[in-house]
Protein backbone atom coordinates (compact mmCIF):
# COMPACT_ATOMS: atom_id res chain seq x y z
CA UNK A 1 0.00 0.00 0.00
CA UNK A 2 1.10 3.56 -0.62
CA UNK A 3 -0.14 6.86 0.93
CA UNK A 4 -0.37 10.09 -1.03
CA UNK A 5 -1.08 13.58 0.40
CA UNK A 6 -4.26 15.23 -0.80
CA UNK A 7 -4.36 19.02 -0.48
CA UNK A 8 -7.51 20.87 0.41
CA UNK A 9 -7.88 24.43 1.52
CA UNK A 10 -10.32 25.26 4.34
CA UNK A 11 -11.03 28.09 6.78
CA UNK A 12 -10.12 27.82 10.45
CA UNK A 13 -10.97 30.63 12.81
CA UNK A 14 -11.10 33.10 10.00
CA UNK A 15 -7.84 31.96 8.50
CA UNK A 16 -6.83 29.53 5.78
CA UNK A 17 -5.67 26.07 6.86
CA UNK A 18 -4.01 23.41 4.73
CA UNK A 19 -5.54 19.98 5.39
CA UNK A 20 -3.86 16.76 4.19
CA UNK A 21 -5.71 13.46 3.79
CA UNK A 22 -3.96 10.12 3.34
CA UNK A 23 -5.46 8.35 0.33
CA UNK A 24 -4.64 4.61 0.21
CA UNK A 25 -3.62 3.18 -3.21
CA UNK A 26 -3.78 -0.63 -3.17
CA UNK A 27 -1.78 -2.74 -5.61
CA UNK A 28 -3.95 -4.71 -8.04
CA UNK A 29 -4.48 -8.40 -7.34
CA UNK A 30 -2.51 -10.55 -9.79
CA UNK A 31 -2.45 -14.31 -10.32
CA UNK A 32 -0.39 -16.69 -12.41
CA UNK A 33 -0.48 -20.43 -13.05
CA UNK A 34 2.12 -22.90 -14.29
CA UNK A 35 2.90 -24.87 -16.27
CA UNK A 36 1.11 -22.70 -18.85
CA UNK A 37 0.62 -25.66 -21.20
CA UNK A 38 0.52 -29.43 -20.74
CA UNK A 39 -0.25 -32.57 -22.74
CA UNK A 40 -1.89 -35.56 -21.07
CA UNK A 41 -3.33 -38.86 -22.26
CA UNK A 42 -6.99 -39.78 -21.95
CA UNK A 43 -7.62 -41.63 -18.70
CA UNK A 44 -8.56 -44.85 -20.52
CA UNK A 45 -5.91 -44.65 -23.24
CA UNK A 46 -4.48 -48.16 -23.59
CA UNK A 47 -1.05 -46.85 -24.63
CA UNK A 48 -0.66 -44.68 -21.50
CA UNK A 49 0.08 -45.17 -17.83
CA UNK A 50 -1.29 -43.32 -14.80
CA UNK A 51 1.57 -40.81 -14.76
CA UNK A 52 0.75 -39.52 -18.25
CA UNK A 53 -2.99 -39.16 -17.60
CA UNK A 54 -2.60 -36.41 -15.00
CA UNK A 55 -0.59 -33.27 -14.33
CA UNK A 56 -0.22 -31.01 -11.32
CA UNK A 57 -0.68 -27.27 -11.68
CA UNK A 58 0.40 -24.56 -9.24
CA UNK A 59 -0.83 -21.01 -8.88
CA UNK A 60 0.33 -17.90 -7.04
CA UNK A 61 -1.78 -14.91 -6.05
CA UNK A 62 -0.08 -11.55 -5.52
CA UNK A 63 -1.42 -8.72 -3.36
CA UNK A 64 -4.05 -10.89 -1.70
CA UNK A 65 -4.03 -13.39 1.12
CA UNK A 66 -7.39 -14.97 0.26
CA UNK A 67 -6.05 -17.53 -2.19
CA UNK A 68 -7.72 -18.89 -5.31
CA UNK A 69 -9.98 -21.64 -6.65
CA UNK A 70 -9.47 -24.07 -9.54
CA UNK A 71 -11.83 -24.81 -12.40
CA UNK A 72 -11.76 -26.73 -15.71
CA UNK A 73 -13.53 -25.39 -18.79
CA UNK A 74 -13.70 -26.23 -22.47
CA UNK A 75 -12.45 -23.62 -24.90
CA UNK A 76 -16.04 -22.45 -25.46
CA UNK A 77 -16.47 -21.65 -21.77
CA UNK A 78 -18.60 -24.68 -20.93
CA UNK A 79 -17.80 -27.28 -18.27
CA UNK A 80 -14.61 -29.21 -18.89
CA UNK A 81 -14.36 -32.98 -19.20
CA UNK A 82 -11.37 -33.39 -16.92
CA UNK A 83 -11.26 -32.68 -13.18
CA UNK A 84 -8.92 -30.79 -10.89
CA UNK A 85 -8.77 -31.02 -7.11
CA UNK A 86 -7.87 -28.40 -4.53
CA UNK A 87 -4.20 -29.35 -4.73
CA UNK A 88 -4.10 -28.55 -8.46
CA UNK A 89 -3.97 -32.16 -9.67
CA UNK A 90 -5.69 -32.34 -13.04
CA UNK A 91 -6.98 -35.76 -14.14
CA UNK A 92 -7.86 -36.43 -17.75
CA UNK A 93 -11.32 -37.72 -18.73
CA UNK A 94 -11.97 -40.97 -20.59
CA UNK A 95 -11.82 -40.56 -24.35
CA UNK A 96 -15.43 -41.28 -25.19
CA UNK A 97 -16.30 -39.27 -28.28
CA UNK A 98 -13.55 -36.70 -27.67
CA UNK A 99 -11.04 -36.27 -30.48
CA UNK A 100 -7.33 -36.63 -29.84
CA UNK A 101 -6.04 -33.06 -29.55
CA UNK A 102 -9.06 -31.75 -27.64
CA UNK A 103 -8.07 -28.67 -25.63
CA UNK A 104 -9.28 -27.75 -22.15
CA UNK A 105 -8.57 -24.75 -19.95
CA UNK A 106 -7.40 -25.00 -16.37
CA UNK A 107 -8.35 -21.76 -14.62
CA UNK A 108 -7.13 -20.33 -11.32
CA UNK A 109 -9.45 -17.54 -10.03
CA UNK A 110 -8.67 -15.13 -7.21
CA UNK A 111 -11.14 -15.39 -4.34
CA UNK A 112 -10.77 -11.71 -3.48
CA UNK A 113 -11.24 -10.49 -7.05
CA UNK A 114 -12.98 -13.09 -9.26
CA UNK A 115 -12.18 -11.01 -12.32
CA UNK A 116 -8.52 -11.82 -11.85
CA UNK A 117 -7.84 -15.20 -13.50
CA UNK A 118 -4.93 -17.15 -14.91
CA UNK A 119 -5.22 -19.85 -17.58
CA UNK A 120 -3.33 -22.98 -18.59
CA UNK A 121 -3.96 -25.06 -21.71
CA UNK A 122 -4.32 -28.84 -21.55
CA UNK A 123 -4.19 -30.95 -24.74
CA UNK A 124 -5.88 -34.34 -24.42
CA UNK A 125 -4.33 -36.99 -26.67
CA UNK A 126 -4.52 -40.73 -27.19
CA UNK A 127 -6.47 -43.59 -28.71
CA UNK A 128 -8.78 -44.51 -25.85
CA UNK A 129 -9.41 -48.12 -24.79
CA UNK A 130 -7.73 -50.98 -26.59
CA UNK A 131 -9.84 -51.90 -29.62
CA UNK A 132 -11.86 -55.06 -29.13
CA UNK A 133 -10.48 -57.98 -31.09
CA UNK A 134 -12.73 -59.14 -33.88
CA UNK A 135 -14.46 -62.47 -33.54
CA UNK A 136 -12.97 -65.26 -35.65
CA UNK A 137 -13.55 -68.92 -36.42
CA UNK A 138 -10.91 -71.44 -37.48
CA UNK A 139 -11.80 -74.85 -38.92
CA UNK A 140 -9.64 -77.99 -39.02
CA UNK A 141 -8.79 -79.69 -41.30
CA UNK A 142 -9.04 -77.20 -44.15
CA UNK A 143 -8.71 -79.68 -47.01
CA UNK A 144 -9.32 -83.44 -47.19
CA UNK A 145 -10.01 -86.24 -49.69
CA UNK A 146 -12.75 -88.74 -48.87
CA UNK A 147 -14.22 -91.71 -50.73
CA UNK A 148 -17.85 -92.52 -51.37
CA UNK A 149 -19.19 -95.32 -49.19
CA UNK A 150 -20.17 -97.47 -52.16
CA UNK A 151 -19.58 -97.61 -55.91
CA UNK A 152 -16.49 -98.46 -57.98
CA UNK A 153 -14.07 -100.34 -55.72
CA UNK A 154 -14.78 -98.20 -52.67
CA UNK A 155 -15.48 -101.30 -50.57
CA UNK A 156 -11.70 -101.72 -50.53
CA UNK A 157 -11.31 -98.40 -48.72
CA UNK A 158 -11.42 -98.31 -44.97
CA UNK A 159 -14.44 -96.53 -43.53
CA UNK A 160 -12.24 -93.96 -41.76
CA UNK A 161 -11.50 -92.54 -45.22
CA UNK A 162 -15.20 -92.05 -45.88
CA UNK A 163 -15.89 -89.65 -43.05
CA UNK A 164 -14.18 -86.77 -41.23
CA UNK A 165 -14.76 -85.08 -37.94
CA UNK A 166 -14.16 -81.35 -38.26
CA UNK A 167 -13.28 -79.05 -35.39
CA UNK A 168 -14.03 -75.33 -35.16
CA UNK A 169 -12.45 -72.94 -32.68
CA UNK A 170 -14.11 -69.59 -32.01
CA UNK A 171 -11.87 -66.69 -30.97
CA UNK A 172 -13.00 -63.55 -29.13
CA UNK A 173 -16.59 -64.72 -28.93
CA UNK A 174 -18.77 -66.87 -26.72
CA UNK A 175 -21.27 -67.62 -29.48
CA UNK A 176 -21.98 -71.20 -30.52
CA UNK A 177 -20.68 -72.58 -33.81
CA UNK A 178 -23.17 -73.81 -36.38
CA UNK A 179 -22.38 -75.97 -39.38
CA UNK A 180 -23.38 -75.83 -43.04
CA UNK A 181 -22.69 -78.23 -45.89
CA UNK A 182 -22.85 -76.62 -49.32
CA UNK A 183 -24.89 -73.82 -47.77
CA UNK A 184 -27.41 -76.06 -46.03
CA UNK A 185 -27.63 -75.65 -42.26
CA UNK A 186 -26.98 -78.85 -40.34
CA UNK A 187 -28.66 -79.97 -37.14
CA UNK A 188 -26.97 -79.08 -33.86
CA UNK A 189 -24.21 -76.68 -32.85
CA UNK A 190 -20.87 -77.09 -31.18
CA UNK A 191 -17.14 -77.30 -31.86
CA UNK A 192 -17.35 -80.71 -33.59
CA UNK A 193 -19.06 -81.87 -36.78
CA UNK A 194 -18.93 -85.33 -38.33
CA UNK A 195 -19.27 -85.39 -42.09
CA UNK A 196 -19.96 -88.68 -43.86
CA UNK A 197 -19.88 -89.11 -47.61
CA UNK A 198 -22.99 -90.22 -49.47
CA UNK A 199 -23.27 -93.75 -50.85
CA UNK A 200 -22.00 -92.91 -54.32
CA UNK A 201 -21.46 -90.18 -56.83
CA UNK A 202 -18.97 -88.65 -59.18
CA UNK A 203 -15.95 -86.54 -58.32
CA UNK A 204 -17.25 -83.52 -56.41
CA UNK A 205 -16.05 -80.82 -54.05
CA UNK A 206 -18.10 -80.22 -50.92
CA UNK A 207 -17.85 -77.10 -48.77
CA UNK A 208 -18.17 -77.44 -45.02
CA UNK A 209 -18.63 -74.10 -43.27
CA UNK A 210 -18.32 -73.35 -39.55
CA UNK A 211 -19.83 -69.99 -38.58
CA UNK A 212 -20.76 -68.12 -35.44
CA UNK A 213 -24.40 -68.39 -34.58
CA UNK A 214 -25.98 -64.98 -34.96
CA UNK A 215 -22.98 -63.65 -36.94
CA UNK A 216 -23.22 -65.15 -40.42
CA UNK A 217 -20.33 -63.03 -41.69
CA UNK A 218 -17.91 -64.72 -39.25
CA UNK A 219 -16.99 -68.15 -40.60
CA UNK A 220 -14.29 -70.45 -41.93
CA UNK A 221 -14.56 -73.14 -44.58
CA UNK A 222 -13.11 -76.52 -45.41
CA UNK A 223 -13.14 -78.28 -48.76
CA UNK A 224 -13.77 -82.01 -49.25
CA UNK A 225 -12.92 -83.75 -52.48
CA UNK A 226 -15.17 -86.84 -52.82
CA UNK A 227 -13.67 -89.63 -54.93
CA UNK A 228 -14.16 -93.15 -56.22
CA UNK A 229 -11.48 -95.80 -55.96
CA UNK A 230 -10.79 -97.91 -59.01
CA UNK A 231 -8.63 -100.97 -58.66
CA UNK A 232 -5.65 -101.25 -58.98
CA UNK A 233 -5.58 -97.60 -57.97
CA UNK A 234 -5.84 -94.07 -59.20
Amino acid sequence: MMAFPHHRRGRHRGGVTDVYHHVVCRHQVEIEVWPPRAEVNFRDDWTANVATTQVRFEAQVYNSSQGFVWDVRDIGGGPGQGTIDASGLYRAPPKGALASGTTELVIATSREDPLRKAFAWVSLVGLGPRPAKAAEVAIFPRRINLYYRQGANNDMIDDCNKRCQFEAIAFNSGAAVEWLVNGALQAGTGPWFLYQTPANGGTAVVTVRARLQGSPAVFDEAKISQLNYDWPGI
